[in-house]
């Protein structure tokens, strides 16, 4: 009997020392995730909020922040800053590149020196038709059937490459500054959430799929989500933006420190989107965009490969901090294409030959832009190179005569500016 007693004190005994253990380990990991998440909002906050300052060129919309050009292409560094012996030959190509460039501006039809070909040339501006309003808020209207996913970081917002005890907060890019926004990324998104809407329908919100925390929420009130509400007013869609109640799936600390799960994380998170996508319009189909620097390619597949039928298209923004800058190949994947961009007149071109976007939807893009872009006032000259390459490849394609001839005169004389400092750089 005693020694029966015994074994149950010892049982006992045991039980008890785990329990304590498993308290004192559970409040352990509780209280250094909970130091770790205010140190990270803390970075967060210190180096977004030094770059939310800059120049606001249209009134009530939040500016595209400056560049300091602190971060530049290193493909693009790399041609310029050359070896001496080889420097005279660099240059010479690199001036040759950009005089072709601007003999193809001299055909385009956005040259300066001829009228453009607008419907009307001899009116000084062309008035646009009145656009019906419509209101998100509207319960009387129904959702449209296409769903947008976005990334945060370097896919509408770059991260700057910057990092943090060797961790990068957010991306890898450092063409682009911290916390710039890409040009004509908004109205890219909005024209795919409108296209082949119909008649008394509303663009579903935006859902966000992002490697942030929590602890580092994106708010109705924040700047990008104005940005989107501005950009959508314009086309006549009020309220608009990211569902930031419904449609923002975080994810851990584990994915923060950790990139090779960040993939799985969103793919999960975007399962359960679909449920609640579900509810809002059963035919909805989803399009993806991220970026080529944190596992959202991997995601992207993995969307497809289960759910094919529901995947519109991938959409990766092409990013990059050192080594090689070459763009991968656009490939199909159960019949679902996986598009890769540089730029958001890129992307919009791609998005017109797979049906995701119109024409007009394109010039649309592409004006807004080059307006951004020179809103910008960067001194970087790899984001003109950029831009004005993929602007030559889909002006043709572009319907601007749907566009006012102010407008068009000033986007190309904007072109014109830089091509003319693109070339002042190198000589």
């Amino acid at each position: 009997m005693s020694n029966l007693k015994e074994t149950f004190h010892k049982i006992l005994w045991n039980l008890t020392i785990k329990f304590v253990f498993c308290f004192v380990e559970f409040y352990f990991i509780y209280y250094i995730n909970f130091l770790i998440s205010n140190v990270v909002r803390i970075c967060f906050f210190v180096m977004d909020s030094s770059t939310n300052s800059g120049p606001v060129s249209d009134p009530g919309s939040d500016p595209i922040l400056p560049s300091n050009s602190h971060f530049p292409n290193p493909q693009t560094q790399t041609n310029i800053n050359v070896d001496e012996n080889v420097e005279n030959d660099d240059k010479n190509c690199e001036i040759s590149g950009i005089s072709e460039v601007s003999k193809q501006l001299e055909s385009s039809s956005l040259s300066y020196n001829k009228p453009p070909q607008t419907l009307v040339n001899t009116a000084p501006e062309r008035v646009q038709k009145a656009q019906k309003t419509i209101d998100i808020k509207d319960k009387s209207i129904g959702w449209g059937a296409t769903q947008v996913i976005i990334d945060i970081d370097d896919t509408v917002k770059s991260s700057g490459g910057i990092k943090l005890f060797n961790v990068p907060l957010g991306g890898v890019d450092t063409q682009y500054g911290r916390g710039e926004l890409y040009p004509g990324c908004f109205q890219f998104i909005l024209e795919l959430s409108m296209h082949k809407m119909g008649k008394n329908r509303k663009p579903l919100l935006l859902s966000v799929l992002t490697t942030r925390i929590p602890q580092v929420p994106i708010t109705v009130d924040s700047a990008l989500n104005r940005r989107l509400m501005h950009v959508a007013e314009k086309r006549g869609v009020l309220n608009w933006g990211i569902d930031c109640d419904n449609k923002i799936l975080y994810s851990t600390l584990k994915e923060w420190f950790f990139n090779e799960s960040r993939g799985e994380k969103k793919f999960v998170n975007f399962r359960k989107l679909l449920r609640f996508v579900a509810n809002e319009n059963s035919d909805a189909r989803f399009i993806w965009i991220g970026d080529t620097g944190d596992r959202d390619l991997e995601a992207g597949e993995m969307m497809i490969k289960y759910f094919s039928h529901k995947i519109k298209a991938v959409l990766m923004h092409h990013v990059s901090s050192k080594g090689s800058d070459t763009m991968p190949n656009d490939y199909y994947l159960k019949s679902v294409p996986v598009l890769f961009f540089k730029t958001y007149v890129g992307a919009a071109k791609k998005a017109v030959e797979h049906g995701l976007i119109s024409h007009n939807a394109l010039s649309r893009v592409l004006v807004r832009a080059v307006l951004e872009l020179n809103d910008n006032t960067t001194t970087d000259h790899s984001k003109w190179k950029d831009l004005i390459k993929d602007i030559l490849e889909v002006e043709e394609i572009a319907n601007l005569k749907k566009y006012e001839q102010g407008l068009i005169v000033r986007t190309r004389s904007i072109i014109e500016t830089r091509i003319r400092e693109l070339s002042q750089n190198i000589t």
